[in-house]
């Protein structure tokens, strides 16, 4: 036998009522029916958890916990169901913003997702940096943004989806080896980086940074295409993610490296404290995270 809700409901309505004819009077019941379902409750969990006389219920202390346990769970059962019914009424417009590189791989299987799940919300996506993108969360330009971290403001909420490998790529004809490079090494080489107001660009001078390098930038570009054109032209290498790469070497435009050691960058959803946002906004926001943590870390 196992604990049900019904068994729950009959011991708080007890709790709150004093008697187990004034609890049955409120769930509708008989006294019996009462009666009955702490018994059975008290039987499995082994202790006794009221005391009956004349003048009505006393919660024992084994009954106080298991009453406080019981609210907790009959009240996320109940707001499991407000979700339900949240999820059915959901509509309306959802700004979310993206960095360039991450729309290109993981994102279109979420967006797909919440499509499917959410059909009577418009979900309507811009692309930008990661700087602009958190000024427009906070500004309220934006309800959500997809962007890397860190970010250092403490008036928005930051939820991290996944993380991605950076890999060094370099052109197909520049005899790169197969084995891992050494991030000390990078300085020597002509860099592509992109425009300083990325996240990415933030994350790869970090890394620099950290190992004592200086980066020989020859050209910092505005889009990821045009980093991947310069260094398949043989102008210079640069470090991105494995995944915004993956199909351009695929084809043989460019040649991946793996870093010694291997360094990643983390992406993050973020939006405005949850209590200020809307139902809907509330509901997307947490499916968008859960549906992109599903993803391979790396």
């Amino acid at each position: 036998m196992d604990i049900t809700l019904r068994q729950l409901t009959c011991l708080v309505a007890v709790a709150d009522h004093g008697s187990i004819s004034a609890a049955a009077q409120a769930l509708d019941v008989a006294q019996p029916t009462v009666t009955h379902q702490i018994q059975l409750l008290e039987d499995f969990i082994g202790h006794r958890l009221i005391d009956r006389s004349a003048r009505g219920i006393t919660v024992r202390a084994e009954g106080q916990i298991v009453v406080d346990r019981a609210r907790a769970i009959l009240r996320d059962v109940g707001s499991l169901a407000d979700d339900l019914e949240d999820i059915r009424k959901v509509h309306g417009d959802v700004k979310l913003g993206i960095i360039p590189t991450a729309s290109a791989s993981h994102f279109p299987f979420v967006y797909r997702r919440m499509l499917t799940l959410y059909p009577d919300v418009h979900l309507v996506v811009s692309e930008g940096r990661s700087l602009d993108l958190v000024e427009q969360v906070r500004q309220g330009d934006l309800d959500l943004a997809v962007v890397t971290l860190p970010i250092h403001y403490t008036d928005i909420d930051i939820v991290p989806l996944w993380r991605e490998e950076l890999v060094v790529i370099d052109s197909a004809q520049s005899g790169f080896a197969e084995e891992p490079l050494l991030v000390k090494t990078l300085g020597g080489y002509p860099f592509i980086g992109l425009d300083s107001g990325t996240g990415l660009q933030r994350t790869v001078l970090s890394l620099f940074h950290e190992h004592g390098i200086q980066p020989n930038i020859i050209f910092q570009a505005t889009s990821i295409a045009t980093v991947i054109g310069f260094v398949a032209s043989g102008l210079g290498i640069s470090i991105v993610p494995n995944q915004a790469v993956r199909v351009f070497a695929d084809v043989g435009q460019v040649v991946v490296r793996h870093l010694n050691p291997t360094a990643f960058r983390q992406l993050a959803l973020i939006h405005r404290p949850l209590d200020t946002m809307s139902t809907a906004l509330r509901v997307i926001s947490q499916t968008f995270a859960a549906q992109a943590r599903r993803f391979p870390q790396g």
